[in-house]
């Protein structure tokens, strides 16, 4: 585990009640963008879940305020969601999730999985967490389950990497770091695992590509 994850993980358990707040004041900034940004993930995320077998078990890393989570179990599937922050743990709870507290990078998967799913987590990942979570996450899967997950396009940033914090979209008053891969980069640690690229694609931002999208497939 990283000391820059290690570090920001410090972060959210200190803000994340801090972070749910200013997400909502977010959100709020504009209604109807925000609605639409979520119906565009659910479409995403149930266009995905239906390659499933019916009630299979689906793993969330980083649930955050749960709702990726809550629409999964909503479309009828068995999920576990989870996170490191305690006040993440509680939100998550209280939507009536199977939660737990879970490192992905220390803590070791106990059951097999059909698809895990792992949603703006990886901006906190250096290149070697990125590798260990791609790994780990394989050897979990069931055959022919799905590895879904996002991180940020390097070719919108001016760096690989930096500590930073918002000040005017989810301002925690620290600084987290943010790891931006290029497409090669996540490719060529793709390739490493074993993983088949299912489906990938870029959404966002003024250009729509300030986010790399993938479906993987063991």
């Amino acid at each position: 585990m990283s000391k820059e994850n290690k570090e920001t993980l410090k972060i959210y358990d200190q803000k994340a009640d801090v972070y749910l707040k200013t997400s909502i004041k977010h959100n709020n900034l504009d209604p109807d963008k925000a609605k639409r940004k979520r119906e565009k993930l659910e479409g995403f995320i149930k266009k995905n879940m239906e390659l499933l077998p019916k009630d299979a078990k689906v793993f969330e890393i980083g649930s955050g305020d749960g709702l990726n989570a809550k629409y999964i179990k909503d479309l009828g599937y068995d999920v576990t969601a989870s996170d490191m922050a305690d006040v993440f743990i509680n939100e998550i709870k209280s939507k009536g999730l199977k939660t737990i507290k879970f490192n992905a990078l220390e803590d070791e998967f106990t059951e097999k999985y059909f698809a895990i799913f792992c949603w703006r987590v990886f901006v906190h990942f250096t290149k070697e967490d990125a590798q260990i979570v791609l790994q780990k996450t394989y050897e979990t899967l069931e055959n022919g389950g799905l590895f879904i997950f996002n991180a940020i396009n390097r070719e919108i940033k001016n760096v690989d990497e930096e500590w930073v914090d918002f000040s005017n979209e989810y301002h925690m008053g620290a600084k987290r770091y943010y790891k931006y891969f290029s497409e090669n980069e996540l490719n060529e640690i793709i390739t490493k695992t074993g993983y088949k690229i299912c489906d990938f694609y870029k959404e966002g931002g003024a250009n729509n590509n300030k986010w790399l999208v993938y479906v993987l497939k063991k």
